[in-house]
């Protein structure tokens, strides 16, 4: 089982993980030989990265929305 804080702590280290990314793909781009490969490589990894956040923060709302839902149901 993976508790609230557990999710945040791996949310937050997933977050600064796509803050690596961004910074990496900004001094590949200011490299005078570009290398296309690394840049494609690169941005699948940050569009995979990124999406999966976004899916990991969809699925905690809903579970805080269920687990409020059911706090309300037994006051």
């Amino acid at each position: 089982m993976c508790y609230h804080f557990q999710n945040s702590d791996m949310l937050d280290w997933l977050k600064s993980q796509v803050r690596v990314l961004e910074a990496w793909r900004e001094d590949i781009a200011t490299r005078p030989r570009l290398d296309l490969e690394m840049v494609s490589r690169l941005e699948q990894h940050y569009q995979w990265l990124t999406k999966e956040i976004m899916d990991l923060e969809s699925l905690e709302r809903t579970r805080r929305s269920q687990h409020n839902r059911r706090v309300l149901r037994a006051i």
